[in-house]
């Protein structure tokens, strides 16, 4: 199986993305939600974050999100410490994922594909982008964060132009969901060509 990565930055649209995918019938390992998941359900990677981050980074077996964000987007060392941390478990969870699959590709989301490396794993990969205020328009009515944190977050992710340019496909999420599911469709035939000359 061919594995597609897919990767921007917040508030792009890339779980919308990644559903129209499902929805087409190729399977999806969101590299987002099984960090933290795994970030609860991994011993050892539990063990690595109190270690790194204090024992306030967990309220009994819950992660204190706003604690670690506090920590890690104040602090660019402790955000890349912990980004490994968490990849190097992530990576073994997706290996065990991709050897269950039966698909012509898969899809592995993960909002920092590039930076962690996570790339190398993929035959192609897809860039979604999204005009900067329907970014922080999407963000501050799902996250519940200042316009001050949207920001502080989203200068700590790569700009978008530089994902473009090292991805194979680009997906622009600038208008209306069925210009977005359009872009899918197209991305998907584009794909199952390619995806079949290379088997």
């Amino acid at each position: 199986m061919k594995i597609v990565g897919l990767t921007g930055g917040m508030g792009v649209g890339k779980s919308t993305v990644a559903n129209l995918f499902e929805d087409f019938g190729f399977p999806v390992f969101n590299s987002d939600t099984r960090a933290k998941e795994l970030m609860v359900e991994n011993d050892e990677l539990k063990r690595n974050i109190i270690s790194l981050l204090g024992q306030e980074a967990y309220e009994g077996d819950t992660l204190n999100r706003k604690y670690i964000a506090k920590k890690i987007f104040t602090d660019k060392e402790l955000l890349k410490k912990q980004n490994l941390l968490v990849h190097t478990a992530l990576q073994h969870d997706f290996q065990l994922w991709k050897s269950k699959q039966n698909a012509l590709f898969g899809i592995k989301e993960a909002a920092i594909l590039f930076e962690s490396g996570s790339y190398k794993d993929c035959d192609f990969t897809i860039a979604v982008t999204s005009p900067d205020p329907l970014r922080m328009q999407r963000i501050l009515s799902r996250d519940h964060l200042s316009e001050t944190e949207v920001k502080e977050r989203i200068q700590h992710q790569w700009p978008q132009s530089k994902i473009v340019k090292l991805s194979t496909f680009h997906i622009n999420n600038d208008s209306d969901y069925e210009n977005l599911k359009n872009q899918v469709i197209q991305t998907v035939n584009i794909l199952k060509i390619k995806c079949k000359q290379t088997s």
